[in-house]
């Protein structure tokens, strides 16, 4: 589930005000994108000697059922959040190019990359070192950035990777098609500590890993550029952020001092500018990042009713 201002008690945390564009945030260079569709010559159904997992995400009829059967094995295994990618490989350093958010908390991956956390991630240095699962917990992460300066980008990072509620997880570099172009599996969990990622789960990892992999360089279509992002009104941005937080229609009207018609209007232009059909894409397209901005007169009002 991801993090909502709205629980109650909870205040948002600023890594979150920053993946909102509201904290000055800069945008960054790697692709964020949702699952593609299959290619057309992908079989469904049971893959001959492959894995049950893989034959289970061909067999699919919807990304909605294909989400399901991601979380049922995140869950059974231990693990709550799921990130795929490609990266270039320097050494031992990282060029994030793209990552696949249907099974993460979206903004968190966008704050991760806009504040470069890459570049100083122990979990991304130490997973390219080895072609296993690399099990790490946020003390083991804390304890290595006490030893840098209190403001380091690396301080920064394990703080707010805290303040997502996440405590441990499994990193894992996997072969790309040539050259030093890498794919990389991240699993988080809020369960603490690392005492129970023992050889036979960590194996469940690796079968995991590979099936991801398989399935989304195999069988889909990885998108390499990304879209141009629409260009919105002050007023737009602004429902869009209340949608994004999970307001209603007449709590965004009420905030706002907008006429329901007004709200109303607006969410069917947002919806057509961003391509999506009802709420709930609207709200994923919503927390991708900032969006530009065109001047403060609102469009088209002689169109709202």
């Amino acid at each position: 589930m991801e993090f909502s201002p709205h629980h109650a008690g909870i205040c948002e945390p600023e890594w979150l005000h920053a993946a909102r564009g509201r904290s000055g945030a800069v945008r960054s260079n790697v692709l964020l994108y949702q699952e593609p569709p299959l290619l057309a010559a992908a079989p469904r159904g049971s893959v001959p000697r492959g894995p049950s997992l893989l034959s289970d995400l061909l067999a699919a009829e919807s990304l909605a059922e294909r989400r399901r059967t991601v979380s049922a094995v995140l869950h059974a295994i231990g693990f709550e959040w799921l990130g795929y990618g490609r990266l270039m490989s320097h050494g031992d350093r990282a060029e994030p190019i793209s990552m696949c958010v249907t099974h993460t908390d979206s903004a968190w991956a966008q704050h991760y990359f806009s504040q470069a956390y890459h570049e100083v991630d122990p979990r991304l240095r130490e997973g390219l070192q080895s072609s296993l699962p690399c099990a790490w917990t946020i003390e083991r992460l804390d304890e290595e950035a006490r030893t840098t300066p209190p403001q380091s980008a690396l301080r920064r990072f394990v703080a707010d990777l805290a303040d997502t509620g996440m405590r441990a997880g499994a990193f894992l570099v996997l072969p790309g098609p040539a050259g030093s172009e890498r794919h990389f599996l991240s699993l988080l969990t809020r369960a603490p500590g690392n005492g129970w990622m023992d050889g036979a789960l960590l194996g469940q990892v690796l079968t995991l890993g590979l099936c991801v992999h398989e399935f989304s360089t195999r069988y889909t279509e990885v998108p390499v550029h990304a879209a141009p992002a629409p260009t919105l009104t002050p007023i737009q941005r602004e429902i869009l952020e209340l949608v994004a937080q999970g307001a209603s229609d007449k709590q965004i009207a009420y905030e706002l001092h907008l006429s329901s018609h007004a709200v109303d209007y607006h969410m069917r232009q947002l919806r057509r500018r961003f391509a999506v059909r009802n709420r709930v894409q609207l709200t994923q397209a919503a927390t991708r990042g900032p969006m530009d901005v065109t001047d403060s007169r609102p469009a088209d009002l002689d169109l709202i009713p």
